[in-house]
């Protein structure tokens, strides 16, 4: 991702999201962080910390949230980890949904993310 285009993403990831920062790694890894994005109806807390991490080479990118999200149906959902990240602790989770980087956005990537916390499981 080249200098414009990171800053493209994150001025889109700030209007969509709010506060945000980005910041590039020696290693050419991307990472975003969203300070506080919403999680679907039902879900406690209702808004989370998203840090998003772009790898070179990589097919899709990552996207994690803080730890101790309650489902809608109140239970924590499966399919999960916890990892270490730039110190802190993120959530890992699984979600599955068709990804193009050259048709769709951060925003879009995130939006659809998020909404893995919809589902019962």
């Amino acid at each position: 991702m080249t200098d414009n285009e990171l800053k493209d993403e994150a001025d889109s990831l700030r209007k969509a999201f709010g506060d945000t920062a980005s910041a590039r790694e020696p290693n050419n890894v991307v990472l975003f962080r969203i300070s506080q994005a919403s999680l679907p109806m039902g879900c406690t807390p209702g808004r989370t910390p998203v840090l998003i991490r772009l790898q070179p080479g990589q097919e899709r990118p990552e996207v994690f949230v803080k730890p101790g999200i309650t489902l809608p149906n109140g239970v924590a959902p499966r399919s999960t980890s916890v990892v270490p990240i730039g110190g802190e602790s993120w959530l890992q989770f699984s979600y599955t949904f068709p990804w193009d980087a050259k048709q769709h956005s951060l925003v879009q990537f995130v939006g659809a993310a998020l909404l893995r916390f919809a589902k019962a499981d």
